[in-house]
C-alpha cells in the first residue's frame, strides 16, 4: 500500500493566505501612520508651514500681513503697557512718539530714538493674541487691534 504524501502546495495556501494577509495589514497600518503619536490636523488647506507649525512662529510675510497696517496693545516685561500702531512706511506710532520697524530674518524689529539698539522679536501670533520672544524667552504679549484706532 502507497500512503499518498499532500504536497506543500495543498498544505500552504491556506496559512500563507493568512500570514499574507497578515503582513499587508501590518504594512498598511504602518503607512497609514496608526499608532502614531504625532496629533497634528494638519491638511492641505492648512496655510501654516511646518517650521510654523511646530515652533509656533510666523514668517516674516505673516507679520507683515498681520501686524503691519494694524495697532497691538498690551505689556511688556515687566509689567511696561505699549499701544502702537505699525505702519505701512516702516514708522511706529505711539501715544507720544514715533520710532521705526524693519523685518529680518522673520523678526520684527524695533527702533527707538531713546533705545541704545534695535531690539528684534520673533513673534507668535494665536487669532488676535501675540507674543514678543526674543532669546528663548516671551518678553511681552498683546492683542491685535484692526486698523489705528486711535488715529496715531
Amino acid at each position: 500500500m502507497v500512503q499518498k504524501m499532500p504536497s506543500l502546495l495543498s498544505v500552504r495556501p491556506r496559512r500563507g493566505c493568512y500570514a499574507g494577509f497578515a503582513m499587508v495589514a501590518v504594512v498598511a497600518l504602518i503607512v497609514s501612520g496608526c499608532g502614531s503619536d504625532d496629533e497634528s490636523t494638519s491638511g492641505p488647506d492648512d496655510t501654516t508651514s511646518n517650521a510654523e507649525a511646530s515652533s509656533g512662529f510666523v514668517d516674516a510675510d505673516t507679520i507683515r500681513e498681520r501686524v503691519i497696517g494694524n495697532t497691538v496693545t498690551g505689556t511688556m516685561s515687566p509689567d511696561s503697557a505699549y499701544t502702537e500702531f505699525y505702519a505701512p512706511d516702516g514708522t511706529i506710532h505711539g501715544p507720544s512718539y514715533e520710532a521705526r520697524w524693519t523685518i529680518k530674518d522673520d523678526q520684527l524689529c524695533f527702533d527707538y530714538d531713546e533705545a541704545l539698539q534695535i531690539d528684534c522679536y520673533r513673534v507668535k501670533i494665536d487669532g488676535r493674541s501675540l507674543e514678543w520672544h526674543r532669546q528663548g524667552e516671551v518678553q511681552g504679549k498683546g492683542t491685535l487691534v484692526e486698523g489705528n484706532p486711535n488715529n496715531f
